[in-house]
């Protein structure tokens, strides 16, 4: 009597279907990562008000979420070179699915903080995992163009986030921006668990390192703080000075452990790597630049130029959407003509939409200032495919889990970072042009003339930042043709996605 089999059989990894399930696969996970960095910001107002507890309390909804993915995804990248790709991505799918579900149910803020963070542990295990699966399991053809979606995925979702949750929050009450999670992680997981080739891992039996991933995390969130806390009228220098010196002491103690330490938490073979260096390093400039201008337009569209806060919305929303095309099809070319011409033509793009936005000034038409937006956002955004596929090329075979790891790594720690540090360049030119800084709030006391020196500096700032990456990319190396290391039981095929 013949058996009915419980499961399907195992998929042609070679075919450009599975090809394009696998990437697909990757991609929803990033985009429901992504969009629950952004989607409960709106509720927070709500979340506030219903349970009578401090505005202060109420954000930390928001950064516990964001903390937690941008500490633990470096670590979670080497989780999956020790276990295998497919084993943390369920596994990550399943907490955050968890975390999402907890969220929904919460009973206190308490409870609803430490929720996210476990929503934020699923969250860092897939995003650390997504580029390193594509780096893998696709050959070097469709690379660029795979990586480049992946990121459009996370934009998306980090740019809809608003708008989806108002909407949802304003008709169905705020806990079901937790529970929308639900269907698509389920879907996430039934495409992960049948089309997600499986390795072993390569790290052997080294003892796992807990002390550096504890070290890196305490450093990392100590130095944010000092740049968020700057932000705080009235926090005395003294603290914030505190809070970097801690930084850096604790950053100081994880080098030195980390150089003595037989599995640390950085390959050494990565922090060897010359080019992989140089690409990281562009990818947080731009990062940092992207997300610190992305949050300060709104305020300067709203604040300055007295637009209304929905059509400022849209505004934002439109090159956001346009992102999402230009990110794989700026990859593609990297694809066919190499990372290093298509990431420098992007910021060179770029550099050109920030200084003429240097040139900006309360008569401006709104029209030019739109135009120049969608240069800056799109150009920018067309940056990250190209140089996605740079760094994960330079990852040699067994290490693409830390290389993934580590960009995700610094695009989490520039997104954080980059506000804070765009909000200090504004504020300083404030200060320098008169503004006391006595513990009260900077807005109230800004005039449009005045608010256009700080977006003016904020703009020749990103201006330089643009010319030190594209001298970056210049002197960085192409990716080496021999970078593709498939699986010995998996064949792939080289067509186009």
């Amino acid at each position: 009597m013949s058996s009915i089999p419980v499961f399907p059989a195992l998929p042609d990894y070679g075919s450009v279907t599975f090809q394009r399930i696998i990437v697909a696969t990757v991609s929803l996970a990033s985009l429901i990562g992504a969009l629950d960095m952004s989607i409960v910001n709106i509720t927070v107002p709500t979340i506030v008000k219903s349970w009578q507890i401090p505005i202060g309390v109420g954000s930390l909804v928001i950064i516990s979420y964001m903390l937690t993915i941008t500490g633990l995804i470096l670590f979670m990248g080497k989780l999956g070179d020790r276990f295998g790709f497919r084993l943390l991505f369920i596994l990550g799918l399943v907490l955050f699915g968890l975390g999402s579900l907890l969220c929904g149910i919460a009973m206190n803020i308490t409870s609803l903080i430490a929720f996210r963070v476990l929503q934020g542990a699923g969250a860092a295990m897939f995003s650390a995992i997504g580029p390193a699966v594509i780096t893998k399991y696709l050959p070097p053809s469709v690379r660029g163009k795979s990586l480049g979606f992946l990121i459009a995925m996370s934009a998306a979702g980090y740019a809809l986030g608003p708008g989806i949750g108002g909407f949802v929050s304003q008709y169905a009450g705020w806990r079901w921006v937790f529970f929308l999670n639900l269907p698509i992680v389920l879907v996430a997981l039934i495409m992960s668990w049948y089309c997600l080739p499986s390795h072993a891992g390569t790290t052997g039996q080294k003892p796992l390192n807990l002390s550096g991933p504890a070290l890196f995390v305490a450093a990392l969130i100590l130095l944010l703080s000092a740049f968020t806390f700057y932000q705080v009228p009235g926090t005395p220098d003294a603290v914030l000075v505190l809070l970097f010196l801690a930084g850096v002491v604790m950053g100081g103690i994880f080098v030195l452990r980390e150089r003595h330490n037989p599995d640390p938490l950085i390959n050494p073979v990565l922090a060897r790597n010359r080019d992989f260096g140089l690409g990281i390093l562009a990818c947080l400039i731009i990062t940092t630049l992207f997300s610190g201008v992305t949050y300060l337009m709104p305020l300067y569209l709203i604040n300055s130029r007295h637009l209304d806060q929905f059509i400022a919305g849209l505004i934002m929303t439109a090159p956001a959407l346009l992102s999402i095309l230009v990110a794989p099809a700026s990859g593609s070319l990297a694809d066919r003509h190499g990372s290093i011409l298509i990431s420098m033509i992007a910021v060179g793009l770029a550099a050109a939409g920030f200084l003429i936005f240097f040139t900006f000034n309360p008569l401006t038409l709104v029209g030019i200032i739109i135009a120049g937006m969608l240069v800056t956002r799109v150009s920018t955004a067309a940056f990250f495919g190209p140089n996605a596929r740079l760094i994960m090329g330079h990852c040699p075979p067994g290490s693409v889990g830390d290389g993934s790891g580590i960009m995700m790594t610094v695009r989490h720690v520039g997104m954080v970072a980059g506000i804070a540090f765009f909000q200090s360049v504004f504020a300083i030119r404030m200060y320098m042009a008169g503004i006391p800084r006595d513990g009260t709030p900077l807005v109230a006391k800004l005039t449009p003339a005045l608010s256009v020196l700080g977006y003016q500096a904020v703009y020749l700032v990103s201006f330089i930042l643009c010319i030190i990456v594209i001298i970056i990319i210049r002197v960085t190396r192409e990716v080496p043709d021999t970078s593709y290391s498939p699986e010995p039981e998996l064949l792939h095929t080289e067509a186009l996605i």
